[in-house]
């Protein structure tokens, strides 16, 4: 598909070759595809040869290399609502989060436990160990050096007959160094009127270097700024700045921007009873005031003389939802936000000003419902990309700073599932499966590599290395190596 480079260099290795013999060296190129014969999506892969897939029929996680060949396996945490074990690639460690309270890092080659950590406090904790997910300060779930693995509590226990997790109060977030599971910094609790929304804890900022926390103490509203390479934090009460959200909901969600001071508040619209609720969002803008002292105590917890928080309702594009990041690490945003009259995508690069693009009626169908496949933003001509439904048909590559459309890849009006997608970078190349087919595309200009035949409902996952695209009852992987 993709063709592999011969790079000639003129070393001398000391034999009795010349001197000015060229030796050759390997370029990444993409393999033919192998099929996997069980229902598999991807859960990790560290770009050396080796991937961590899902088997959701025989609950395992199985470690298999670029010909589908199984290297080791172990027991999958598989929930009634699809959900799965969360893995992240270190070096030569997968490390797993398998929501059983213990967070596990075994070696890629041979899947030998290298270490673990158990998440601390009593069996009747209020936040209870199997309530934590995670998350990286890396690439999505690739871990390079001086990045941390993230667990923070994802449940919302109300319950008074619970036991505080420590003397600290009730434990939210913990950081670890993936290669050792060691804390890199003390965990961080709420007091006992505190509480958590459920569902993600944090939002990351655009530079992955701090990362703001909505949460409730008693009556009084709370956001907080975290510096992800101390644990030191600011806890600032938006109680007052709350006013202006009208809608009677407790929840609240923060998101921050490139500018420290201003930050995305999203009211709660959600509403159980109503499905369409999550196509309609409103916004404020959120200010908090420069230079507060952090602290680094352990329980979180705000001071008076840190009150000034103020908010403007806005009816500007905006980005209300994470951040994900390219292979690069340029930041993206991308969400479907439906009008009276209009389905529109919004986004930014993480500044706080973002932009409005055209975007079809599909489009809320894709990429706003839970479950449903999100976009994988990627480096295209220097710059950072996201690629979605097009307004006309076919998909298009949206530049994340502007909104504007860098290529669109065909015409054709898409009536089944979007399927997902992947950027492989090495190669070059973003791949989607949906319209029937699953389609590789040239990142920089969009123009079709190759495409190969898929079902109406196969489901796509990537990651920097590796796409499977998985049917009822099989899955096709397709991996980068070596050539």
């Amino acid at each position: 598909m993709v063709a592999g480079l011969v790079v000639l260099s003129g070393c001398s290795d000391g034999s009795e070759k010349p001197a000015d013999a060229p030796s050759p060296s390997t370029a990444p190129t993409l393999a033919d595809p192998v099929e996997l014969d069980y229902y598999a999506t991807l859960t990790v892969d560290d770009g050396a040869g080796h991937a961590l897939v899902t088997d959701w029929v025989e609950e395992k996680l199985r470690a298999i290399d670029p010909a589908g060949k199984e290297l080791w396996s172990i027991d999958a945490y598989v929930n009634d609502e699809g959900g799965g074990s969360e893995a992240y690639s270190a070096g030569d460690l997968v490390i797993v989060n398998d929501y059983s309270g213990t967070v596990t890092a075994y070696t890629w080659e041979d899947g030998e436990e290298a270490w673990s950590f158990d998440i601390p406090g009593p069996d009747d904790a209020c936040h209870e160990q199997t309530g934590f997910g995670s998350r990286s300060t890396g690439l999505g779930n690739r871990l390079r050096e001086d990045d941390l693995l993230l667990l923070e509590y994802s449940g919302m226990r109300m319950d008074g007959d619970c036991a505080p997790t420590s003397e600290a109060g009730n434990a939210v977030m913990f950081a670890l160094d993936p290669s050792t599971g060691a804390e890199a910094w003390p965990s961080l609790s709420i007091d006992d009127d505190g509480r958590t929304f459920g569902g993600s804890l944090i939002r990351l900022a655009p530079d992955r270097k701090s990362a703001v926390m909505s949460w409730k103490s008693g009556e009084d509203s709370m956001v907080t700024r975290i510096s992800l390479d101390s644990g030191h934090q600011v806890t600032v009460p938006i109680t007052a700045a709350r006013s202006i959200d009208d809608t009677g909901v407790e929840h609240f969600d923060v998101f921050p921007t490139s500018d420290e001071t201003t930050l995305t508040y999203l009211f709660g619209a959600e509403d159980p009873d109503d499905p369409m609720s999550q196509a309609f969002s409103r916004v404020a803008e959120l200010t908090v005031p420069a230079g507060l002292k952090e602290s680094d105590g352990p329980t979180l917890d705000s001071d008076d003389q840190f009150d000034g928080a103020k908010m403007e309702d806005t009816t500007d594009p905006v980005c209300s939802t994470d951040l994900t990041y390219t292979p690069e690490g340029q930041p993206a945003c991308l969400q479907a936000q439906l009008f009276a009259s209009a389905v529109k995508y919004q986004g930014s690069d993480g500044s706080p000003e973002g932009w409005f693009a055209d975007a079809p009626e599909m489009a809320v169908d894709t990429l706003l419902y839970t479950g449903s496949p999100k976009t994988v933003p990627f480096d295209s001509s220097g710059k950072a990309a996201v690629l979605a439904p097009g307004p006309d048909g076919g998909a298009v590559a949206i530049d994340a700073a502007t909104g504007k459309t860098a290529w669109n890849t065909g015409k054709y009006r898409s009536t089944t599932p979007w399927g997902g997608q992947g950027v492989l970078p090495d190669v070059g190349l973003v791949v989607l499966t949906d319209n029937k087919k699953t389609s590789f595309y040239d990142t920089d200009t969009g123009r079709l590599v190759d495409e190969h035949k898929a079902d109406e409902y196969d489901q796509l996952t990537s990651g920097f290395s590796t796409v499977l695209v998985a049917g009822e009852k099989s899955t096709t992987m397709w991996a980068v190596v070596d050539k």
